[in-house]
């Protein structure tokens, strides 16, 4: 009896089963959290791309016109709802002739209701930019930034909810774009 007990593995699959399981589901939902993390960093990234290259490539910035461009951010960032986890920051930056410094010449925030400031300073003074960012006199650079809370979907267990924040830099094209919007 006690052979026939030993040599019996009709249970054995369930047994083996119930063992793995956790660690399968552990993994499967790793993996979509990870994939969902990148495809949000990657989206926050073209946001704030999309934005700077837009609004440079404007002759004059206008209220109405950021607001329309604000308005487009939800749909740049699906299937995230950017809304109400988000905010983006444009800023213009410009060096003044016989100034040393660049300053933050405007700012425009929107896009979104989440709150966040601006890592640049505030208008008027000179910006905390990227090590060897350099202005030429009468040089201007629009700059966005892009703040995204990104909440996982399942659990805080493995991955905590955070702030993504993704940064642009572009010329203006076809204007200076110095002058604030009105």
């Amino acid at each position: 009896m006690l052979q026939q007990f030993i040599r019996a593995n009709r249970g054995l699959a369930v047994v083996e089963f119930a063992l793995i399981a956790p660690v399968l589901m552990t993994v499967f939902y790793g993996c979509i959290e990870a994939t969902r993390y990148i495809l949000a960093t990657q989206k926050a990234a073209k946001l704030a791309h999309t934005v700077a290259d837009v609004t440079a490539q404007s002759t004059a910035v206008s209220q109405a016109g950021l607001t329309q461009l604000f308005e487009a951010t939800n749909d740049i960032m699906q299937p995230f709802a950017f809304a109400s986890t988000g905010r983006v920051i444009i800023s213009s930056l410009y060096r003044a002739p016989g100034q040393p410094n660049a300053t933050v010449n405007w700012r425009h925030a929107g896009g979104g209701n989440l709150i966040a400031t601006s890592a640049f300073g505030s208008v008027g003074a000179v910006p905390d930019l990227p090590v060897a960012f350099a202005f030429e006199e009468r040089e201007n650079v629009i700059a966005t930034e892009v703040f995204f809370q990104y909440t996982p979907l399942i659990s805080t267990q493995f991955f905590d909810t955070m702030v993504i924040y993704r940064q642009a830099f572009y010329k203006p094209r076809f204007g200076l774009l110095t002058t604030p919007p009105a």
